[in-house]
């Protein structure tokens, strides 16, 4: 390539040749040709700069302006960078309507010195791009070769920033969503781009068509695409011109590289997922070997286990695509494995037998459940998905053997959530995301119970067994006070004439159900789940 600036200096002119588009000689071309028939523009090709005398243009009666003119529009259509007239023959000089539209059209206009030949220009010029080129090619080699050691050397992520940034003489930015990483090359680059919030999610289109362009009108940007997610971006700072090919060469390669590191990485990490997701298993489960079987199971599975765990359970409402879905869910479960690898102990995350994801976190001896915390960083990462989401979260149960209880509740409570979601959602609005609480749940942790019946049990010893051994060890009354209160449909009065006691002894009989159950007796919710378990304690 060689600009209309370089073509004057190579063709022996100077700069008073300039007519008109001085403001353009920066226009690269790609050969030089010459014509003087009317319809010759018809046969360029886009790049070309044209020698012409002008004679088609202003003969047979034309005025020269506008058959001028109608030279420039038809070189413009066509794509020509510019075009030289020999003044003097059969044009004295170029009429200012002519260099108003030359200008107009960025088109740079030359005069034609009249003691040289077409030879005269076209040679040198096609003698100097065709050595522009074999310095190009020679430099395309070098490039090649220099990322050719860089692999084969067994060079790193951080090496492959560095060698850009060598070969381009730019600061570069390389941003990986896995592996997680942000290179600055050099250090001290700062306020970049936020376009970690961008990765991961489906690729701009443009990148298929033109993997180089631009951001914010000042940065060039290569994006990174895996499986039609963006995993990850090349950023050169304060690019404002076009790259020459070479350069184009070096991000290229550098992509390539980026791009098998990613794919490096992922296999390896679906290999260890498979294996952690058999380690949820045999926990979940309920392991019948020893802690230090847990332990070391976990240390081979990359993980640090902490002493308590509540665990929840995240799914979508399905698809009649399964494959889809899958992926879909794996590509979720990335994105919430991303989210809290540097957390210490481990949030363990994978996939179930169900293939629902599988979140255990972990979390004081003292709390109920997950904390807030937690679930928002679940909310705000599920919201990317494109589907109904429901999310079940288990109470916590302390210790590592308590494990399988917080993730039977867990299921129990997605199942809850999978019958709350919406047939549809509203229009214009993102897909809904559902979550329920074991803990808040009331006939419904027995209706969506994988064994109704058995869950029935449970909660009948959960909410009656701390009662009765308060009315053994205490010879209290607390059952049956509850029991006649449920059947005075929550009339303190006629419960306590039925007790034959004062109504203010069973308020506070009642006050000590709380405190004992966690439950409240007067609540409507509380009572359905009291009359299951005193009618499931009754027919056992």
């Amino acid at each position: 390539m060689i600009t209309v600036r370089e073509l004057i200096e190579v063709a022996g002119m100077d700069t008073t040749a300039v007519l008109a588009g001085e403001a353009f000689l920066d226009k690269e071309l790609r050969g030089v040709t010459s014509f003087d028939s009317p319809d010759g523009h018809r046969w360029l090709r886009p790049g070309e700069f044209v020698l012409t005398t002008g004679f088609p243009f202003v003969a047979q009666g034309r005025e020269t302006a506008s058959g001028l003119i109608q030279l420039i529009d038809a070189l413009a259509e066509r794509g020509t960078t510019g075009f030289a007239i020999k003044l003097g023959r059969y044009v004295d000089a170029l009429p200012e309507a002519v260099i108003a539209r030359a200008i107009d059209r960025q088109m740079p206009v030359l005069s034609f010195p009249m003691e040289k030949g077409w030879s005269d220009v076209i040679v040198p010029v096609t003698s100097y791009i065709n050595a522009k080129q074999r310095q190009e090619l020679d430099r395309t080699h070098v490039i090649y070769e220099r990322f050719h050691r860089h692999l084969t050397s067994g060079g790193g992520v951080e090496n492959l920033a560095e060698l850009l940034h060598r070969v381009l003489e730019r600061p570069v930015s390389i941003y990986l969503r896995t592996p997680r990483k942000r290179l600055d090359v050099p250090a001290t680059v700062t306020h970049a781009p936020p376009l970690e919030k961008l990765l991961g999610r489906t690729g701009p289109n443009v990148s298929t068509r033109e993997p180089l362009t631009r951001y914010r009108d000042r940065h060039l940007i290569r994006w990174l695409l895996h499986h039609g997610e963006t995993q990850g971006a090349i950023l050169l700072w304060e690019v404002e011109r076009d790259l020459h090919p070479w350069e184009k060469v070096a991000i290229e390669q550098t992509a390539a590289l980026l791009s098998l590191e990613i794919e490096r990485h992922q296999t390896v990490a679906a290999s260890c997922q498979r294996f952690r997701n058999d380690f949820l298993h045999l926990l979940v489960a309920g392991c019948d070997g020893s802690r230090d079987l847990l332990y070391r199971k976990a240390e081979e599975a990359g993980w640090s286990l902490a002493d308590h765990y509540a665990a929840t359970v995240l799914s979508d409402a399905g698809a009649p695509d399964i494959m889809h879905t899958w992926k879909e869910r794996a590509a979720l479960l990335e994105a919430l494995r991303s989210e809290w690898e540097h957390i210490s102990p481990s949030v363990l995350c994978g996939l179930d037998r169900e293939n629902r994801i599988l979140l255990l976190f972990p979390a004081d001896a003292g709390a109920a459940e997950p904390s807030p915390e937690a679930v928002e960083s679940v909310k705000r990462i599920a919201r990317r998905h494109t589907r109904p989401l429901c999310l079940g979260i288990g109470r916590l149960h302390p210790g590592l053997e308590a494990v399988p209880h917080s993730y039977r509740e867990a299921v129990i409570a997605c199942r809850a959530a999978l019958n709350a979601v919406p047939t549809a959602p509203a229009g214009g609005q993102s897909a809904p995301l559902v979550v329920r609480w074991f803990a808040r749940l009331g006939l419904e942790r027995v209706l969506f119970a994988a064994s109704p019946e058995q869950e029935a049990r449970r909660l009948a010893d959960e909410c009656l067994d701390s009662l009765s051994r308060y009315d053994r060890e205490r010879n209290g009354q607390l059952v049956r006070t509850l029991r006649a209160f449920l059947e005075a449909d929550g009339n303190h009065a006629a419960a306590a004439e039925k007790l034959f006691v004062h109504k203010n002894t069973v308020k506070y009989r009642l006050q000590l159900i709380r405190e004992l159950t966690g439950l409240q007796p007067e609540c409507g919710r509380d009572q359905l789940l009291f009359r299951i378990a005193l009618t499931v304690r009754s027919a056992g």
